[in-house]
């Protein structure tokens, strides 16, 4: 528990303008404008002065809404690491627990401050500058003294030209002027983030509790399912136009160096309990995965005879999920060739369950996997999960499940599996045989060992 004293050797360890971030991960959802004076109070005194509006900030939020995990978090997310280590803490495991990296993902802070947290940490000084010239051009707000981005999005929060949104209350964050901003001054990558956080919060407020494939099957004709071939699409392209290698764009590939492969396999589920994550479990139980442990075993026999090493979880977590997807990025040496994620579980558009049915968006797992040591080598993400509730065509088979919530019917889809990343197209389904493992793992893992034999 951290003590008043604690609080205030926090405080007057950071900098100005990491007092001015800190303040704003506290107090930009709850109390904008209180920021603002203290952030104004505190640039006018003089260097070094001692301030405590943390502790202020200590004694008057309510016990129940855990003020000290609220400000590890902050901390965490700042990757104030040395001083949280000179506090006590373990700035190891705080990481693991609040994923500093990951804009989406946050516990206690509310998530639209974390992302524009990392906004503002994005921005280089020379656009920064452009951005602020560009607001007081489209906004009324007087220019400030600081040049310190959280002040001026605090200023944009007072003024309601920012919203974060309410989860509760069904209240979806707008960050349109902002995003604008960046447009005219032709910060486009800052644009997109933008939308990027903005659409993954709204997603959640839009469609809390929005379930995984429960269809209804189509009446179309069957499809021949000869029990001594695996089903799959009938389709095939003439030798005109069948796919060609290309000689001119390729990696490197060395088996004695592969990289890692990390395989998650999750076949039983069971609902979360945690009163702060409830309310993220769909409302009908995840069911077992019948036959995922024969694309498991498919995909541990392909890549451990291309020459990788495998890191194997098996029924983990949300958080798990992400902590595997980090610890397997850490393992890929410089010398390895690629990184390779397997994720084998239930889904919705854009989201994986983790084993206690909470979702984790892809999106989160594709930017961990970004990482600046993995510049230049090839990164695949394998996803078998449903992306949404809908099936293609389909026609009723009665040993054929899919990875969503059961349906009236199980169902087969003929044009479901593509070689691609995701086992099917966002708003559909995703069929898995319950003998025979999944029609996309196993025609990947088949084309793939056909490529490398080339």
């Amino acid at each position: 528990m951290l003590s008043q004293e604690d609080v205030n050797f926090i405080e007057n360890s950071l900098s100005f303008e990491e007092k001015a971030s800190v303040i704003f991960l506290l107090y930009g959802q709850r109390n904008p404008q209180y920021a603002l004076q203290i952030l104004t109070v505190a640039g006018r005194a003089p260097e070094g002065e001692e301030t405590n509006f943390l502790v202020d900030w200590m004694n008057h939020v309510p016990q129940a809404e855990s003020w000290e995990n609220e400000l590890l978090e902050a901390l965490t997310i700042m990757e104030q690491n040395l001083l949280l280590l000179q506090a006590g803490f373990d700035d190891a495991e705080l990481r693991s627990k609040y994923f500093p990296q990951t804009a989406e993902i946050a516990l206690h802070v509310h998530p639209m401050l974390k992302g524009l947290y990392h906004f503002c940490e994005r921005l280089s000084d020379e656009n920064a500058q452009k951005l602020v010239i560009q607001l007081q051009q489209s906004t009324t707000f007087a220019p400030l003294k600081h040049e310190c981005m959280e002040i001026i999005l605090l200023q944009l929060l007072i003024n309601g030209n920012i919203e974060l949104g309410l989860k509760q209350s069904g209240v979806e964050s707008n960050v349109l002027m902002l995003t604008a901003a960046c447009k005219a001054a032709e910060l486009y990558d800052e644009s997109d983030f933008l939308k990027s956080i903005a659409s993954h919060y709204n997603r959640n407020v839009s469609q809390p509790n929005r379930e995984q494939s429960d269809a209804t099957a189509k009446n179309i004709p069957k499809v021949d399912d000869s029990p001594n071939t695996h089903a799959r699409s009938n389709i095939t392209l003439p030798p005109a136009v069948q796919p060609a290698i290309s000689s001119l764009e390729s990696y490197t590939f060395d088996p004695a160096r592969a990289g890692i492969v990390l395989l998650i396999n999750q076949f039983t589920f069971y609902r979360e309990t945690n009163p702060e994550l409830v309310e993220l479990v769909p409302s009908r139980p995840l069911k077992d995965r019948k036959g995922t442990e024969v694309d498991k075993s498919a995909l541990e026999r392909l890549f451990t005879d291309f020459g990788y090493d495998l890191l194997v979880e098996e029924n983990i977590t949300h958080h798990q999920i992400l902590q595997a997807v980090q610890h397997a990025v850490q393992r890929t040496q410089p010398v390895h060739c690629s990184l390779v994620v397997c994720l084998l579980s239930h889904g919705q558009e854009g989201k994986v369950f983790g084993a206690n049915s909470i979702p984790v968006e892809v999106r989160a797992i594709q930017q961990l996997m970004a990482s600046e040591r993995l510049t230049g080598k090839p990164k695949l993400l394998i996803v078998q999960a449903c992306q949404g509730a809908d099936l293609q065509s389909a026609v009723p088979v009665p040993i054929y499940e899919h990875d969503g919530l059961e349906g009236s019917e199980k169902t087969a889809s003929v044009f479901m599996d593509f070689l691609v990343a995701w086992s099917t197209v966002p708003g559909f389904a995703s069929i898995r045989h319950i003998e025979k493992g999944s029609w996309f793992i196993q025609e990947l893992c088949a084309k793939l060992r056909q490529l490398y034999r080339r």
